[in-house]
């Protein structure tokens, strides 16, 4: 493909919404625009949604030094909101979302718009290579690439092509897009799901690749992890009131789990069950530890020491956030999901 003229070549928009990216923006962008796919036949277009850190400057250093990236406001704040602003910016014919704390191998664009070409697919996305600091933050990212951790996640850890539900981040056909709508700003953080669920309902395929790969940096500590996971699993009920079909039954392991524990440390304060609720949660531990064991080669003790920890951090948010989920449907609490923005029709390729 890089052998055929850059006018032959589709032109391709680089969306990418930041709030606060100041410790990775710079690194996220230099992997954007040091692309091996021809600079003329891309454009980059970063949506700040209103940051106090150094994050506009740092971009708009880069602008200044690359004339096919620019800075654009998003009043919204939202991570959807952004990318839909600056998806309505655009004018390729195929979008490349991107993330403020990730980063592109270089083939990444070329390597995307082959396999959309070569598959016929509507979206197609790679293999999250999650990354940490220190030693929580590596035990974080082990546990992120874990199935035991994120279950049929595989764009987390699937080493073979082949089509999937949802992809991480994603470089979609302008197409698809304006065929079944942008982004919902009603459904954070899941509004990857939602769009890939509206593309497959339509006939579109989403594939995956496990040689496009992006590196992922994950959130800080415990408790930023915790944060993350319960919205999570509140952010996929509030999907599935929409369309149930977003659901699968390795999304009921966690609450699951969570009813599990809720019920022994109950029947363990009444003085019932105490031996069945240890043992079982004896079992759980175990099966924690060697998993981790499994996710952690050439690891340092430190980390794996952690990783069981990440695993229960993971599991139980995700499972309480989704009993959550159920609590505002019982109540009848309004998701506010309407109608996703649209995208005119008729795509600048040129």
């Amino acid at each position: 493909m890089t052998e055929a003229p850059p006018s032959d070549l589709p032109f391709v928009s680089v969306v990418i919404p930041v709030l606060n990216e100041e410790r990775h923006i710079e690194a996220c962008l230099d992997s954007v625009v040091q692309q091996d796919y021809p600079t003329e036949r891309y454009e980059v277009i970063v949506a700040d949604g209103g940051s106090i850190d150094r994050t506009r400057e740092i971009v708009r250093a880069i602008a200044g030094r690359h004339g096919n990236v620019r800075l654009i406001d998003n009043p919204g704040r939202l991570q959807a909101a952004g990318l839909n602003r600056a998806i309505l910016a655009s004018r390729g014919s195929i979008i490349a979302r991107q993330d403020g704390h990730a980063e592109w191998g270089r083939n990444h664009l070329r390597r995307s718009v082959e396999l959309l070409l070569a598959t016929g697919a509507d979206n197609v996305g790679g293999l999250q290579e999650a990354v940490g600091d220190g030693m929580s933050g590596r035990a974080i990212a082990c546990a992120m690439g874990s199935p035991f951790g994120v279950g049929g996640a595989g764009f987390r850890y699937s080493t073979r092509e082949q089509e999937m539900p949802t992809v991480f981040l994603g470089t979609f056909r302008r197409t698809a897009l304006e065929r079944v709508g942008l982004f919902d700003e009603a459904y954070p953080p899941h509004e990857d799901y939602e769009l890939n669920q509206r593309i497959r309902s339509t006939g579109g395929s989403i594939v995956y690749s496990p040689d496009i790969r992006t590196r992922y940096h994950v959130r800080d500590g415990m408790m930023a992890l915790a944060r993350q996971y319960y919205k999570y699993g509140r952010g996929k009920v509030r999907v599935a009131r929409r369309s149930r079909e977003v659901l699968r039954p390795y999304h009921l392991a966690a609450p699951v789990l969570v009813a599990g524990l809720a019920g022994m440390a109950a029947s363990t304060i009444a003085g019932r069950g105490r031996r069945f609720a240890v043992s079982s949660a004896g079992i759980y531990a175990a099966a924690c530890l060697i998993a981790a064991q499994r996710a952690t080669c050439g690891t340092s003790p430190g980390v794996r020491l952690r990783v069981p920890a990440a695993f229960a951090v993971m599991h139980v948010a995700w499972g309480a956030g989704f009993w959550a989920g159920i609590w505002e449907a019982v109540r009848g609490a309004q998701t506010g999901g309407g109608s996703p923005p649209r995208l005119p029709g008729g795509s600048d390729a040129a």
